[in-house]
């Protein structure tokens, strides 16, 4: 059976919380094909990962039915659910079996299967949510999170990371300040005092991400990946780069917001060696709330995962 995974929105995390998914495809229908269509801008992650048998890149102006033709699947999952009109074009593209979120007339019409739509509030990691769309092929997720995502960097990648980073001495310490994910950050000022705290404690900080606020030259997704790959550990808010550290095997602390839309028990980084810090008090994630992690607490989880 050929799969074909629709991911054409362009968000680093989304993409690696999916990936459980393709996991569990092969696992239970080992015969089966995966194809996926994904922005070309974050479609490098899937780079050297077992079991995809291709991955299409979906630009503006593109006719997605045309593209999903090519591949000719047997079942489309339209994981962007709220790109509506990729259901409509595997419809279009004589698909079969067409999975998607019914959000919109159009998409709830042109699927043959839905899922749950409402799942901010359903208590589930986002990992969990992505598998109920393989509840149509007998697959059902479990109570439990599925296993961390692997990514695979080559050795050349692995060298260029180290080489990026050269000036910076161990321990190294990727930071990551911001996203646009969760959209709840510390201050800036929060930031310059916790980055001399890390000094202070022995730490050399690099910042990651955004590239405008550190001394790194501007790369790609597998350049971002190399980086991180060299750090020692990464400290970051939950956004992209935390989910691509976390899915390394790099040592992750997730600095996260206190609502459930954005909260750990969604969107907490697959990862073995991977947790996160939520701060004390009430919920005020748009406000000071951010500023509330005491340095020295930061640090003291910095030196467990270490």
């Amino acid at each position: 059976m050929r799969f074909l995974l629709c991911r054409t929105d362009w968000r680093i995390g989304d993409l690696v919380v999916s990936l459980p998914l393709m996991e569990s495809l092969r696992e239970r229908l080992p015969e089966s094909e995966i194809f996926w269509i994904l922005n070309p801008e974050i479609a490098p992650i899937l780079d050297n990962i077992p079991g995809v048998a291709g991955v299409l890149h979906c630009r503006p102006g593109y006719d997605l039915s045309r593209l999903i033709s090519y591949i000719r699947p047997d079942a489309f999952l339209n994981l962007s659910h709220r790109d509506r009109g990729n259901t409509t074009a595997a419809k279009l593209a004589g698909v079969p079996i067409r999975v998607a979120i019914p959000r919109g007339f159009r998409q709830a019409l042109d699927a043959t299967h839905r899922i749950q739509a409402k799942r901010s509030h359903s208590g589930r990691h986002e990992s969990q949510l992505i598998l109920d769309y393989l509840k149509p092929f007998g697959i059902f997720a479990s109570a439990s999170l599925p296993p961390p995502p692997t990514l695979v960097l080559t050795p050349e990648e692995e060298e260029r990371g180290h080489a990026d980073l050269r000036m910076v001495p161990a321990p190294r310490l990727g930071v990551v300040k911001r996203g646009t994910g969760s959209g709840a950050c510390p201050s800036f000022h929060w930031w310059e005092n916790m980055l001399g705290a890390l000094r202070a404690a022995g730490w050399n900080p690099v910042v990651m991400s955004p590239l405008e606020e550190g001394d790194l030259a501007p790369t790609g997704v597998r350049g971002l990946l190399g980086r991180l790959n060299a750090c020692d550990a990464v400290l970051g808010v939950s956004t992209g780069p935390m989910h691509l550290a976390a899915a390394l095997g790099v040592p992750t602390l997730c600095l996260m917001a206190k609502s459930v839309r954005h909260g750990p028990v969604r969107w907490a980084p697959l990862g073995r060696r991977a947790a996160f810090l939520q701060y004390e008090g009430e919920e005020d994630d748009r406000g000071s709330g951010m500023d509330r992690f005491e340095p020295d607490t930061v640090l003291a989880h910095l030196e467990k995962l270490r």
